[in-house]
């Protein structure tokens, strides 16, 4: 339980850049459909990169905080890139699930 509260702890680093992502990926797909899909899907692996960057360049120093609880820097970014990754996955399936539930409103065409 421990850990899975320090990954937590970790993801909070970025985890307001990534929902906003998946939002806009969420909304994009709800308005264009299925064929933005690998538009997103890249755009979104884009992001997680340029987010490992810069996490990783701006907080260098507390690494060692979740060293110290043996949390290794791979495991953090694994744990947290895959989860990441699954919420995005999910996100879209919601969204293109509901769409056909939700019509696009003709204001957002």
């Amino acid at each position: 339980m421990r850990k899975i509260r320090l990954l937590f702890t970790f993801y909070r680093y970025y985890i307001w850049v990534s929902v906003f992502i998946n939002l806009v990926c969420v909304f994009f797909l709800w308005k264009n459909g299925i064929s933005a899909y690998s538009a997103l899907f890249w755009f979104k692996i884009f992001t997680m990169g340029a987010s490992f960057y810069l996490v990783n360049d701006y907080r260098k120093q507390e690494y060692f905080y979740f060293t110290n609880f043996g949390l290794s820097k791979k495991v953090l970014w694994i744990t947290t890139l895959a989860f990441d990754l699954l919420l995005f996955f999910a996100l879209m399936i919601l969204a293109y699930n509901l769409r056909s539930i939700f019509p696009i409103p003709y204001i957002l065409m």
